[in-house]
């Protein structure tokens, strides 16, 4: 693999703000691009990713539009600011950054607006439909150290959505030259990313990368069966000006219930997408066993985890009896019917399959075997299935 290749993968952008994303040529948003090509000289994929890895943009703001497609319900749709909402339908979110030590994100809605503010050592969330603010006190010397940025944890800009993207290539991958774009009035170049292996769900990639900073402008994902693109996440007006400095000042709204946090609940490097409460520990913490396994590499990638306790599908092995009952009158025992309810409608959501039962969106596909782990990747069933087969054999 090209020393550029490998040195994009690891590079960290000032934006702090994380995403995963891929794309298509043909689809998207025209609001993004203007009806002509520009003019630009002929590059290599490696200069191009070469461009990418240099792009050291200490200051920039602009407008964002994302378009989520992963054939799952509307999550709020356009009025609702909730960052949930962003996993469907089209939204749009300010961002402002001024270097390692401030940024700012606000995901906006047509009735509410949801913004992340980092100022230093001062991290603010507040949610205008609640009327609710978060205030966390980083700890000494997080402010200054880009790795210690507290990012958001969703896709809502294309720098981040490209680093995720090289971040996965390697030989199982092709990364070619697409052509040039124009993004948000600025010249770029377009880079394909497409894996080179069978099974992923990611048909490819397009990354519209500026022609004169290096930073990606505009990334898209399209699925293997084609279609409409899964995920669209691309500027729509951006400057590389430094934002005035009462951008990322922050005070709570009169009426506002403000809320302090530990500083040991400060996000970190590890498990930063705790600024929008999306916190990744919690999201995986009813799910029992060791740290979660990983199947596989690059773009096959399977992860394997455990039902939380108590919950089974219809028709799978019953988990194993602790010797703990529940209170027939209440109390674990309503927890049981809560976990029957909650197994009753997997099981309708899912499609049977040899060993478990099958789960799928546009990009994502989960399986829930029988005997009650579960195995998720941006890969096809076959391959799910093979890799708890592989994983039963193992033990």
């Amino acid at each position: 693999m090209p020393a550029a290749l490998r040195t994009a993968g690891k590079v960290a952008l000032p934006l702090g703000i994380a995403a995963l994303a891929a794309g298509a040529i043909a689809y998207g948003p025209s609001a993004f691009a203007d009806d002509s090509d520009p003019n630009l000289p002929n590059l290599t994929a490696e200069e191009v990713v070469a461009k990418i890895a240099g792009a050291k943009p200490e200051a920039l703001s602009g407008s964002v539009r994302i378009t989520t497609d992963l054939g799952i319900p509307n999550l709020g749709g356009n009025r609702d600011a909730d960052p949930t909402a962003l996993l469907s339908g089209t939204h749009t979110v300010r961002v402002a950054v001024d270097g390692p030590d401030r940024q700012r994100i606000g995901i906006q809605a047509e009735l509410a607006e949801y913004n992340v503010i980092h100022n230093g050592r001062d991290l603010w969330t507040y949610d205008s439909r609640s009327n609710k603010a978060t205030h966390t006190t980083l700890p000494e010397g997080a402010a200054s150290d880009p790795k210690s940025t507290p990012p958001t944890g969703l896709a809502v800009t294309p720098q981040e959505a490209a680093k995720q993207l090289l971040a996965v290539v390697g030989p199982g991958t092709s990364v070619t030259v697409a052509g040039t774009d124009k993004v948000a009035g600025r010249d770029a170049h377009q880079l394909r990313i497409a894996p080179a292996q069978p099974g992923s769900l990611i048909g490819g990639a397009t990354v519209s990368v500026d022609a004169e900073t290096g930073v990606p402008l505009r990334v898209v994902v399209d699925t293997a069966k084609g279609g409409k693109p899964a995920i669209d996440v691309g500027f729509t007006d951006v400057s590389f000006k430094k934002p005035s400095a009462d951008t990322f000042d922050f005070k709570p709204p009169s009426g506002a219930k403000v809320e302090e946090t530990n500083k040991k609940d400060a996000p970190d490097a590890k498990n930063s997408a705790g600024a929008l409460g999306l916190d990744l520990g919690k999201l995986t913490g009813g799910f029992t066993g060791a740290d979660p396994k990983v199947h596989g590499e690059g773009w096959s990638t399977v992860v394997e985890m455990r039902l939380p306790d108590g919950l089974s599908l219809p028709g799978a092995d019953k988990p194993k009896d602790d010797g703990d009952k529940g209170d027939k009158d209440g109390g674990d025992g309503d927890k049981g019917k809560g976990d029957d309810l909650a197994a009753e409608l997997l099981g309708k959501l899912g499609t049977k399959v040899d060993g478990g039962t099958l789960f799928g969106t546009r990009l994502v596909n989960a399986l829930v075997t029988d005997d009650g782990r579960v195995f998720v990747g941006a890969v096809d069933g076959p391959t799910l299935q093979k890799a708890a087969a592989e994983s039963t054999a193992a033990r």
